[in-house]
């Protein structure tokens, strides 16, 4: 069996699909994948079975395979999510498709090719996840499905797939994911920032959240997290400025507000609704069992999380 894991992008939310530096945090939900040979085409997965061809998803990823290797043959694929990565039916934002994709890719690579090698496996999941969501997103969940917690900038190009991923572990911190029950449409709202994205106002306030992110990171690898967090503010006040002023949404809500506020009451170091926005609040502290707590009060689900590993082999008990 090869599982990969969710994600978390605190560092560089938006900014990350215009060439902006990041983090992200892999986290200990993940999406398990098992391959064999069959006498016909078979994907069972959490969103259903399907015989001969499979969902978008399923496609994208089967369609860079058969650029690489020709004819697939005839398999059957089992690929299910971990709970957590949806509630009652909507999608918490931890990244399950783009595990999925890196699941399945490495799955089928794996028993294509005979083994396993994490740089094509990435650079195959990268260009599928391109082709299904139409060159929108930036592929840092991709590389943190395969490679762990990262810093990452996003490629250039597709066929060039020149981004850059430096390995990065958070540490000894706990995590918790408050989410408010609506899944958030992240490809249209990453469509809003890209149609304004030539605007001077909007590449002023890019180049002002990317420094206060090179910041946090900096201090990241320092392993000074209250400093990171100093910084990751500054940006986080920043983006949701552009986001109002000049792309004319609101990435976070009087909900998500609240719940930052009851965060930062309870010793959380960072509080902020990551990713697109609108769906959850994340915190890290070095315990946050009060934050958990006091969130459940306000009748939310809260996801406790720890930081995880990339893409792996695990046996069927894991």
């Amino acid at each position: 069996m090869i599982t990969a894991p969710g994600k978390v992008l605190w560092i560089g939310s938006y900014s990350v699909v215009f060439h902006g530096i990041g983090h992200v945090i892999a986290v200990n939900r993940r999406v398990r994948c098992e391959a064999r040979p069959s006498d016909e085409v078979v994907f069972e997965t959490s969103y259903g079975v399907f015989r001969g061809r499979g969902n978008d998803l399923i496609e994208s990823v089967v369609t860079v395979l058969r650029e690489e290797f020709g004819d697939l043959g005839k398999f059957r694929v089992e690929l299910y999510n971990d709970p957590d990565f949806m509630v009652d039916g909507r999608k918490t934002g931890l990244g399950s498709s783009s595990a999925a994709t890196v699941a399945l890719t490495a799955c089928l690579y794996e028993m294509l090719a005979g083994k396993l090698d994490l740089d094509k496996v990435h650079r195959l999941a990268q260009k599928a996840n391109y082709i299904r969501q139409k060159g929108i997103g930036s592929g840092f969940d991709i590389a943190s499905a395969v490679f762990g917690s990262l810093v990452y900038r996003r490629f250039t190009s597709i066929d060039r797939m020149d981004c850059y991923c430096e390995p990065l572990k958070l540490g000894k911190y706990q995590m918790a994911l408050a989410f408010l029950g609506e899944s958030a449409d992240t490809v249209n709202l990453v469509r809003k920032f890209v149609e304004v994205s030539n605007s001077e106002e909007f590449k002023k306030y890019m180049e002002r959240i990317e420094r206060e992110n090179q910041w946090a990171i900096k201090y990241l690898r320092d392993g000074r997290l209250y400093a990171t967090a100093q910084h990751l503010r500054a940006a986080r006040d920043l983006l949701n400025a552009l986001a109002k002023r000049v792309v004319g949404v609101e990435i976070e809500t009087e909900q998500t507000r609240r719940l930052e506020t009851i965060a930062y009451a309870h010793d959380a170091i960072v509080a902020l609704s990551p990713g697109a926005g609108r769906e959850s609040v994340f915190a890290l502290a070095e315990d946050v069992s009060k934050i958990v707590e006091a969130w459940r009060r306000e009748g939310v689900k809260v996801i406790t999380l720890e930081e995880d590993g990339g893409l792996r082999h695990e046996d069927g008990n894991s």
